[in-house]
């Protein structure tokens, strides 16, 4: 924000910020330009935000001859996460823990262009990981923040998540927030963050990508978001698939059943259950038995 900025301008930067489309990140620059303050001090901020301005309207024209959309887009692929931050906050080196991802990874500023997505595999489950550009880039684009089943948001320090948190406000999914660069504290001033962090209720947790601190748990807290249960299937006689089926949560005996083969549910005579949800183990149980995450189902027909 520049030195003396009024209300207009604060405004229009705000609605530059939460621009969807590329139409309308030219309209909320012009906006910025107009009511940006005319003094000495400013001069920087105008040449910048003309310059960025007139690339944008130059791939606004370039879109509109060759008749391109001006987002990219990302195909959903079950559930997904979005990481949301400013700028070297760590998303592109937490992508490259979580996933098979391979991203850039740079000091300099505003390094992802465009959306870099991996897959996150954990326990029998994986997840779509989508590590968008930094909050403030030209390529920033909100969409799929509002639609993503998970938004973890990265900062490196927690004055950060009050801003990020403003891009929130037609988000659906559900939502965590990660402290960065822990390697990079000293043992008290984490303590004071966590402890800030329960105070306020918030979700959230301290990870470094340098040393791993936090990192399992982070992909514990994913999977509890995800509402799922694992159930393994396991044949008379022999040990457990170490592959689960995942299905929603409250699902039933005769749904893990008809995931297996539409209709198999009715050539069940007979269904073993041991885990979580059972009194004991070897339990018989009926088609409509609700299963708990980690049941052992035994089929016999």
């Amino acid at each position: 924000m520049p030195i003396n900025a009024g209300y207009e301008y604060v405004a229009a930067e705000k609605k530059y910020l939460q621009a969807i489309t590329l139409e309308e990140k030219i309209a909320s620059l012009e906006e910025m330009i107009r009511a940006a303050p005319k003094h000495k001090g400013s001069e920087n901020l105008l040449s910048e935000l003309k310059t960025r301005l007139k690339k944008f309207r130059e791939k606004q024209e370039k879109n509109k001859k060759t008749g391109k959309t001006t987002k990219k887009g990302i195909k959903k692929e079950g559930f997904q996460i979005v990481l949301l931050g400013p700028t070297k906050s760590g998303k592109s080196s937490l992508l490259s823990k979580l996933t098979n991802a391979k991203p850039l990874i740079s000091p300099y500023p505003f390094t992802t262009k465009e959306p870099e997505i991996g897959t996150l595999h954990f326990q029998g489950v994986q997840a779509q990981v989508v590590d968008l550009p930094s909050i403030g880039s030209e390529y920033f684009d909100i969409g799929i923040i509002n639609t993503a089943d998970l938004i973890i948001t990265v900062v490196e320090r927690l004055e950060d998540i009050e801003k990020s948190n403003s891009f929130l406000t037609r988000a659906t999914g559900k939502k965590i927030i990660v402290i960065t660069k822990a390697d990079l504290l000293t043992l008290e001033q984490q303590r004071k963050i966590e402890a800030t962090l329960k105070s306020k209720k918030i979700n959230g947790l301290l990870i470094s990508s340098t040393t791993g601190q936090g990192l399992e748990p982070l992909k514990e807290k994913i999977l509890l978001s995800m509402n799922i249960v694992r159930i393994y299937m396991k044949e008379p006689g022999k040990p457990h698939s170490p592959v689960p089926v995942v299905l929603p949560e409250h699902s039933t005996v005769k749904a893990v059943a008809e995931s297996i083969r539409k209709g198999f549910s009715a050539t069940i005579k007979e269904t073993r259950l041991t885990g979580p949800s059972s009194k004991f183990s070897n339990q018989k149980v009926g088609l409509s038995h609700v299963l708990k995450d980690k049941d052992i189902v035994e089929f016999h027909t």
